[in-house]
């Protein structure tokens, strides 16, 4: 009997993999090894057009991860906002996977990762394009999971947005759209963003422990800069900006970090420590890293699309300006992350699209954020007509999920979840 089990499990396994082989476009399909959960595992590259409205502009090859549990169940259809590395080690589950007992399909984003063209022109990273990837994918693959399977497209942060987009733009592709801590922005400086910090987030008490923190490694610069240099030297970090700006940045991320990643308010340092102090829990929540040339470089499409299309957020340096070496941050991304790259002109037109049709519409739709998190701030807010459903994670962070929410409000969303995966 176990022989005979064995030999119909390696049956199955081949036949799925053929299957794949055979859709259109599949360039290759190599078997990884799958998370315990799923049966078996696949990596895949799929031929794409680089421009979807002009096939002249050439192909590209995208990676597609796809995790079978088996063709009768659901399917979770990650729309990735960067690389997908993760989705190829067998730890990687998404928690819809497991709430839903279905497979998954993760995309990875376009000029991220394996999926980057080798003529890399900056005019054919659009969203309009990155959501008619995710569309020809997910039609591709229901020749596999077809009108008897329920599809869920769902992201994180950047993913998120995507699977916002991805409704506005083909509000029919699937059954059910859970975007999470994804806002929609219309600015390359969102101002909203700074206003959440200064009045919203978390407390009183801690919104000034953060400020206070800010100004007191501003006002011990002498003694600090010397350690962040030294860190930049250890680490071989280069900057297209002087170290002391590199300093006045990581003092202004600061509160954008730690609220958006849910630190610990008594673990911010008192006034009276020692200034090696300062500067270690400095650099624990907004290091020197994420300004660096090495840093931006594995995700310079991430900003390429912020200053095109995306939006990101400002900093307010108004309760800092007196202590900072740069006369202002307007203008820092391409500054400092886009440094010798073509500027960009930024247009609202598509996030404007995005919102007034997800206002309109928004069925089947679950939005998923965090209380104290600063992309809140640019996240959908359902108005009268719309009929999409918002979650807010009491004190949660841009790590808000449908399993760290209270048991109450979990049961609610899985009350309006489930006739949505029952409508036919």
């Amino acid at each position: 009997m176990l022989l005979f089990a064995e030999s119909a499990i390696l049956a199955q396994s081949s036949e799925l993999k053929s299957r794949i082989e055979q859709l259109p476009g599949v360039i290759s399909v190599t078997k990884i090894v799958n998370h315990q959960f799923f049966t078996e595992a696949y990596e895949i590259m799929i031929e794409q057009q680089l421009d979807h409205s002009n096939p002249a502009a050439g192909k590209f090859s995208q990676r597609v991860f796809l995790s079978d549990f088996n063709k009768y169940s659901p399917v979770i259809f990650v729309t990735e906002g960067y690389k997908a590395d993760y989705a190829g080690k067998s730890s990687y589950i998404n928690e819809l996977s497991e709430i839903l007992q279905a497979n998954q399909i993760v995309v990875e984003h376009r000029y991220f990762g394996k999926s980057i063209p080798e003529n890399n022109n900056w005019d054919y990273l659009t969203i309009e394009n990155a959501c008619h990837d995710l569309y020809k994918i997910q039609q591709l693959f229901k020749k596999i999971y077809n009108n008897n399977n329920k599809w869920v497209a769902t992201g994180i942060s950047k993913g998120g947005q995507n699977t916002i987009a991805f409704k506005a733009f083909y509000p029919n592709a699937v059954d059910v759209w859970i975007p999470y801590v994804a806002p929609v922005n219309f600015a390359v400086e969102d101002k909203r963003m700074q206003e959440f910090i200064a009045n919203k987030a978390g407390n009183e008490i801690c919104r000034q422990k953060v400020l206070d923190f800010q100004l007191n490694v501003l006002e011990n610069r002498e003694l600090i800069q010397p350690l962040l240099d030294s860190t930049i030297e250890a680490q071989n970090y280069t900057y297209s900006i002087t170290n002391e700006a590199v300093l006045d940045y990581c003092v202004l991320e600061y509160s954008f970090a730690f609220w958006q990643w849910g630190s610990d308010c008594d673990k911010i340092p008192a006034d009276t420590v020692d200034y090696r102090t300062l500067f270690n829990h400095l650099i624990s929540v907004s290091g020197p890293d994420y300004f660096s040339i090495e840093g931006t470089e594995p995700i310079k499409a991430f900003f390429i699309q912020a200053v095109k299309e995306f939006g990101y957020y400002g900093y307010n340096t108004q309760s800092l300006s007196d202590n900072l070496s740069i006369q202002s941050a307007k203008g820092y991304i391409p500054e400092v992350f886009l440094s010798g790259e073509p500027l960009q002109k930024y247009s609202k037109k598509t996030s404007k699209f995005i919102e007034k049709t997800i206002q309109k519409g928004g069925e089947n739709m679950i939005l998923i954020y965090g209380e104290n998190d600063p992309w809140t701030a640019g996240g959908i807010v359902p108005k009268k007509k719309c009929k999409a459903f918002r979650f807010v994670v009491p004190d949660g962070s841009h790590r808000a999920r449908i399993n760290n929410m209270s048991y109450s409000q979990r049961a609610e969303l899985y009350m309006i979840l489930e006739p949505m995966l029952e409508k036919n």
